[in-house]
């Protein structure tokens, strides 16, 4: 199928759609600072530095190397930098000290320093890719004039998506940090760019994703791997979704318009719930070539050969299992070899979802304990928490690989769900307990009916909770907190949560990550660090 072919190359080739055919090893374009690109003499190569740009998100650095200085270049991967602080500081996600990594333990309790590495990197991480965005704006504009020109139409194509690129990187950046440099392309290099608040930032933001909007195709005509205009509107959503937090000022209708331009193309969820994480959920990515209902409107390409990463659904696949899973739940999972025995399920999460919801209650619990008790060494039997089993190896078509075919040994195929639909419908559900008219119990009960649950009155609880049972591990929970007002302060308590095991209230300060030490220069401290 011509899907799976797009697939094993989009992100080293986002521009196999226009008949080339460049790969991994071809966007070597040293030196690799953004700011110091040598000279590109065709349109193609105009498509590598635009495939290096759309890597930020998935590979340890630009092809893969390392551009950033991190601890570890494999943690260092933009989705797991993003998930890690998005989800280990909540209910739903704790790494043990079996790995012991630095810095992960304050990430868990949430008593993170301005030293804390994970920090540092996060923000080097989303910087760094808005300088990438930056300097690929500046250059190409040239090639229209290089040997096998691109027509102005893509040029202008190709503009807008580097835009709604570096929107997504502001949009973490405010959504975590609360400030940064602000930075485009029409700065010129060199220079110290303001620091601006995410008050400030976000009319900016919001005014030049809204204008690169209108430039991009419709998911219908989109090739994979490339953002979409109801990818990029979903971006739009998420910033209105939480721009009282923001900004202090709500905009729940413009939340609204911007879901409903979403389900005008793409009104359908897939139809099973656990295929949007498996090795083949391409097949959902909205794009011209999806082979079922678009419910990913934003994924993030992965492979186990052309793009290989230590983050995205690799880090949340492999990183997540057990290491002393046997090799029945190994053949089960597609893996060979141990899982890291990384991340674990908070006993909070199945304790929401019921097991009666087999389409997401997606766990291994045999041998081990719904508790975070024992947060040492995680036996199997014996051991604390459950074992996400949410993104695996195995393909649609044999999902539980009774067959034995799929083989993996370390990365994962599965594309990361960036947004999906189901999010779309649950923020439609959100719009209207805060007083928009837009069929938001309708939208949260086909939500819930997917999963073959019964519809349950529409209030803020069970929006809080139906949202967990839908997204949990996805990297939307402690943003979801904070809009709730659960997040800090002592109204809502999980496990360890503050240090302890059952929990204690923290400050609202920590509705904010601190400013790491490296940037305090340039960029001062939030309150309360």
């Amino acid at each position: 199928m011509i899907i799976n072919k797009l697939k094993y190359t989009a992100i080293a080739c986002v521009a196999l759609g226009m008949g080339l055919s460049s790969c991994v090893d071809d966007l070597n374009i040293d030196p690799k600072n953004p700011s110091q690109l040598t000279t590109l003499t065709s349109g193609e190569q105009y498509y590598q530095v635009l495939a290096q740009v759309y890597g930020g998100l998935v590979l340890s650095g630009v092809n893969g190397g390392s551009d950033i200085t991190v601890d570890d270049g494999g943690a260092g991967v933009y989705t797991r930098q993003l998930w890690n602080l998005q989800e280990l500081c909540t209910d739903e996600a704790f790494v043990g000290k079996n790995w012991n990594d630095a810095g992960l333990d304050e990430l868990d309790y949430a008593t993170w320093s301005p030293d804390n590495h994970w920090l540092y990197e996060a923000m080097s991480r989303f910087t760094f890719q808005i300088n990438l965005c930056n300097e690929f704006l500046r250059i190409i504009d040239e090639a229209s004039v290089v040997a096998n020109p691109l027509s102005a139409d893509e040029i202008a194509l190709m503009k807008c998506e580097a835009r709604t690129l570096r929107a997504l990187s502001y949009y973490h950046m405010m959504d975590l940090f609360g400030k940064g440099p602000w930075v485009t392309e029409e700065h010129a290099i060199g220079t110290t760019p303001e620091t601006m608040t995410r008050a400030e930032m976000f009319p900016l933001v919001v005014a030049d994703l809204e204008d690169a909007i209108k430039g991009l195709k419709p998911a219908s005509q989109t090739i994979y791997g490339r953002v979409s205009r109801e990818g990029a509107l979903m971006l739009l959503a998420k910033l209105y979704l939480n721009a009282e937090v923001y900004t202090g000022t709500a905009m729940w209708q413009q939340c609204a318009t911007a879901c409903q331009e979403i389900v005008k193309t793409i009104p359908d969820l897939a139809p099973t719930y656990r295929y949007l994480f498996c090795g083949s959920n391409d097949k959902y990515v909205a794009s011209q070539s999806a082979g079922g209902p678009m419910e990913i409107l934003w994924g993030i390409p992965q492979d186990n050969s052309n793009t290989q990463t230590y983050g995205g659904t690799t880090y949340l696949g492999l990183g997540a299992y057990n290491a002393n899973i046997d090799k029945n739940l190994q053949q089960r999972l597609g893996i060979e070899g141990t899982g890291w025995g990384g991340p674990r399920v908070r006993p909070e999460v199945p304790n929401v979802i019921s097991a009666r919801d087999e389409e997401r209650y997606l766990f291994w619990t045999e041998g081990l304990s719904n508790d975070l008790s024992n947060i040492g060494d995680w036996e199997m039997p014996g051991g604390s928490g459950y074992m996400s089993m949410k993104f695996t190896y195995t393909n649609e078509n044999d999902y539980y690989n009774t067959s034995g075919a799929i083989k993996m040994n370390t990365f994962n195929n599965a594309d990361f769900p960036l947004f999906r639909l189901a999010d779309t419908f649950l923020m439609l559900a959100e719009c209207q307990l805060h007083g928009v008219s837009c069929d938001g119990q309708a939208y949260f009960d086909k939500v819930r009916d997917r999963a073959g649950m019964e519809s349950l009155p529409l209030n803020e609880q069970n929006l809080l909770d139906e949202r967990m049972r839908e997204l949990y591990w996805e990297g939307h929970r402690r943003s979801d907190l904070i809009r709730f007002g659960k997040f800090t302060g002592g109204s809502y308590l999980w496990s360890w949560k503050g240090g302890i095991e059952s929990g204690q209230s923290i400050a609202a300060t920590r509705n904010l990550y601190a400013i790491p030490t490296q940037y305090v220069n340039t960029l001062g401290q939030n309150e309360g660090y």
